[in-house]
């Protein structure tokens, strides 16, 4: 008999833990939620992703509203003011990972299927699948996607398309606009922009042609009436909020979530077949994996204000359905104790809310720092930029592994080697100051938080896979695979 090796175990016991997290057995393209059509119970179904999202994200920003603005989130907030409100853990993993990526994430609840990372809503047996966007948009529904990503990222794409590969994005383009989706609101021009497509197609001219208003900044977002929406408010992904709140410029051009997301839901509040929309706040994910706690905080702040919005609209009503979740952890931040340990008189961690305080004094992100330093930066001109964007002054040798870093030192400077670019190590040593830290710089396995209210969200409950929430949406909306709508109650 083959002796059975500690490699063997970890191997099955991680393809083991996928299918049973996945809830697949035999054929991986098998779908792991089922829906049946029944009597329709929401008229407007808001889902509201924070995407990247650890635990410690919010629980921080819980900590620096309270500490700064006298309010708590209003996240956290549902569970007091509803007693009503529905709560779960949901599983995040892929079809053929345990650490899933944000398209895959999307996917799941877009079409209830487990895709691999890197996919949109194609099953591993290679088929395409309509996501609930699309379906409800055939079926009459009103459809929409807000975002602070380009609109043709992995997280609006995963609700609205359907695409052997994420990065395919001139074509998630071109399927939006067949699918006539009412409102898109977000970044990536250049994904519409026929001087920067591959194929020149001029899709701005196109949208238009169709119908569409297509806005280009906050004015004319904030000006628009009627009819279909296309804004698109950046080349690429939106800049961070920590950013936009610094830059008179860019407070002028580029909205925040919630004003978009408010745009959004007035211009939908009135369509005869009600509505379906996703809301993201993408940066949430970007700061996580450069480490950056200033923009992380500020991301989660513009986010937390458009679940207000969503809250507020639902508010009195019986007929919307609000879901606020996160399709993955990254890099799992957390505030540590600092200043001492315990002892037996009580005393411990005296200096904590001192560090944590300090975020206080955080205006820019890590991003703009990297922006106006190189490895030719004079040591003050680093110390003068990281002291303009936080209030922290280095020190002399924290300088020294920066400018290291920004050299690309081959020499090792921590431990853990992924946290070396410059950027990364920026965030590291902030963390000599906030005792805030981070276990990598990635998406994380674990669990995450669901929260709902309002009508269909009874089956949140416990702990779920991530594909159920296709079916929490689509049973609330009373929609079938086939696109079709059963008659309301």
């Amino acid at each position: 008999m083959s002796k059975f090796t500690r490699r063997d175990f970890l191997r099955t016991g991680i393809a083991g833990s996928v299918l049973l997290s996945t809830g697949l057995r035999g054929s991986a393209s098998a779908p792991s939620v089922a829906i049946t059509a029944g009597p329709r119970r929401a008229r407007n179904v808001i889902l509201l992703v924070s995407d990247g999202m650890s635990l410690g994200t919010l629980t921080m920003t819980e900590r620096y509203l309270r500490r700064f603005e006298n309010r708590g989130t209003h996240w956290l907030g549902m569970y007091k003011k509803y007693p009503n409100v529905r709560r779960a853990l949901m599983d995040t993993c892929s079809a053929n990972a345990l650490v899933t990526d944000s398209a895959a994430a999307a996917s799941a609840w877009g079409c209830g299927h487990k895709v691999k990372n890197g996919a949109l809503n194609q099953t591993p047996d290679g088929r395409l699948h309509k996501p609930i966007l699309r379906l409800a948009a055939e079926a009459g529904i009103g459809t929409a996607l807000v975002t602070t990503a380009r609109l043709t990222h992995a997280t609006p794409a995963g609700f609205g398309a359907s695409i052997e590969s994420r990065v395919d994005e001139g074509d998630i383009a071109i399927q939006y606009l067949d699918a006539r989706y009412d409102v898109l609101l977000g970044g990536g021009v250049r994904f519409f922009d026929s001087e920067k497509r591959n194929d020149e197609r001029d899709l701005l001219i196109e949208y238009s042609n169709n119908g569409y208003s297509v806005l280009r900044n906050r004015e004319e977002l904030l000006a628009s009436n009627g009819g279909r929406l296309l804004g698109v408010f950046d080349d690429d992904h939106l800049p961070y909020a920590i950013d936009r709140k610094a830059d008179a410029a860019l407070k002028e051009s580029i909205p925040s979530l919630s004003e978009m997301a408010r745009a959004a839901i007035a211009r939908m509040a009135g369509h005869p077949g009600g509505f379906l929309m996703q809301i993201e706040g993408s940066g949430v994910d970007y700061a996580a994996h450069a480490n950056d706690i200033g923009a992380l905080i500020h991301e989660m702040i513009d986010f937390d204000d458009a679940v207000g919005a969503a809250l507020e609209f639902a508010a009195g009503r019986d007929d919307t359905l609000v879901i606020v979740t996160t399709d993955h952890g990254n890099s799992n931040p957390g505030l540590n104790g600092t200043g001492g340990s315990f002892d037996s008189r009580g005393g411990s961690y005296g200096d904590t809310q001192k560090c944590f305080d300090r975020l206080g004094d955080f205006c820019r992100s890590n991003r703009w720092v990297r922006s106006k330093i190189s490895k030719k930066s004079s040591p003050a001109q680093i110390r003068n930029r990281v002291k303009t964007a936080t209030g922290i002054e280095l020190l002399d040798d924290e300088i020294e592994l920066l400018m290291r870093a920004l050299k690309k030192d081959p020499a090792p400077r921590e431990g853990y080697r992924v946290r070396n670019r410059a950027t990364i190590t920026l965030g590291q040593l902030m963390a000599n100051y906030t005792s805030i830290g981070w276990t990598g710089i990635a998406h994380t396995s674990d669990h995450v938080e669901l929260s709902a209210i309002g009508p269909g969200s009874e089956p949140v409950c416990g702990l779920m896979q991530n594909t159920e929430l296709f079916g929490v949406m689509a049973g609330a909306l009373g929609l079938s695979r086939s696109g079709k709508q059963a008659a309301a109650a």
